[in-house]
């Protein structure tokens, strides 16, 4: 790596994956606890699936503060801050009584993890430039993929010792070891002050480039949240496997995740980060169309590879879209990072209400919101292309 004006920790890049994964964690933990939550509070599953789309809402909005927040002040005091407000409510979350109470809770927490994790990726922007930057990114994107690898296996770990109430306390005590952590990295805001907080969103949306690839990458990235939303559904009850297999097959696409991120970083000495952005929508594309043309006679096998490669191909996407995108925002690069996440979870959080709502007990709708997103986002990446052109 070049030097930097820095004095970074010994594990510079590790505390920031660790601080990214709460996210994951927060999101994966619990997959397996969700038929115990819905008993318990005489619900359907899809009620608690609900919590999903609302983590998102809730993290995109803490990333929207946060974001201009961090380039005007600093980027720990709203790390602190916002590992603050999720460890208090993920420790509520815990004391809940209700699905209401558990929605209100859930929606804090994550207004807490947005307001801390925006800062990772700006933190990276100010140390690491161009093909460099790219790098760090999927090197931080493939360390953070072992959370949600490991996630669920710790989830049925707490389930089979205890209840899904001290989930939620793990978390608490996961990002209350972080704010330890925290304490080793240096400040590397710009701290600009010269305008409004909130102007630097203009800056962003007026740059057409910038947005199209926003929404690039969000459609991108809200492939992935299907999978998550109805990964229960697709192994637990459409194939009836139980929660050792489930934690199993998800991890396989983790790990596949892993793998297509390494080679990244590889092809990354030789390729462009666009083409290599292009390339994994375009094999998200193929796969999900393969899905559903042969979904009449889907076996489980057919579907874990196919699920393995759809999840796999962003590892061309995370690293190389979020630095295409910061390189055009050196100063502001909180503000471009949080309009990035707030776009790309909330189309997330809208694809995952959708395929909740089109639940039929098949497969089939899974299989057509894949191709949707992974067409309009390689649509998006087409009519940059066209303007670069």
């Amino acid at each position: 790596m070049n030097v930097t004006k820095y004095d970074l920790p010994k594990g510079f890049i590790l505390i920031l994956a660790m601080l990214t994964a709460i996210t994951p964690l927060a999101i994966d933990v619990y997959l397996p606890s969700f038929t115990q939550i819905a008993n318990q509070f005489y619900t359907s599953i899809d009620q608690i699936e609900i919590t999903l789309s609302i983590y998102l809402l809730g993290f995109a909005l803490g990333q929207l503060l946060g974001g201009p927040l961090s380039d005007r002040y600093g980027r720990k005091i709203f790390i602190f801050s916002g590992l603050s407000v999720y460890i208090f409510f993920s420790f509520s979350i815990s004391l809940a009584s209700s699905v209401e109470q558990l929605w209100i809770f859930r929606f804090f927490q994550a207004v807490g993890g947005g307001l801390a994790v925006v800062n990772t990726s700006a933190i990276v922007r100010d140390v690491y430039h161009g093909k460099e930057g790219a790098k760090i990114f999927s090197i931080i994107s493939m360390i953070i993929m072992i959370a949600p690898m490991l996630a669920p296996v710790i989830g049925v770990a707490i389930l089979h010792f205890f209840n899904w109430h001290y989930i939620f306390i793990f978390l608490s005590v996961y990002a209350l070891l972080l704010l330890y952590f925290i304490t080793k990295l240096p400040e590397t805001s710009p701290k600009i002050k010269g305008q409004g907080i909130f102007s630097n969103y203009l800056v962003i949306i007026k740059n057409p480039n910038a947005m199209l690839l926003i929404f690039a990458s969000g459609f991108g990235f809200s492939g992935l949240f299907i999978f998550i939303t109805k990964a229960s559904f697709i192994y637990m009850e459409y194939f009836n496997l139980d929660t050792i297999y489930f934690s199993l097959f998800f991890g396989l696409n983790v790990l596949s995740l892993i793998i297509f991120s390494r080679i990244n970083i590889k092809l990354l000495e030789k390729y462009s980060s666009m083409r290599l952005f292009i390339v994994g929508i375009t094999l998200q594309l193929m796969t999900a169309i393969l899905l559903f043309t042969f979904s009449s006679v889907i076996v489980l096998p057919f579907v874990v590879i196919g699920f393995m490669v759809f999840i796999g191909a962003l590892g061309f996407v995370f690293g190389n879209s979020i630095s295409l995108l910061l390189e055009h925002f050196k100063d502001i690069s909180a503000t471009a990072t949080a309009l990035n996440g707030v776009v790309g979870f909330m189309i997330s959080a809208f694809i995952g209400l959708l395929a909740s709502y089109l639940h039929d007990g098949t497969l089939l709708p899974i299989f057509s919101l894949m191709i949707c997103t992974s067409f309009l986002s390689l649509n998006f990446l087409g009519l940059l292309l066209k303007r670069k052109g």
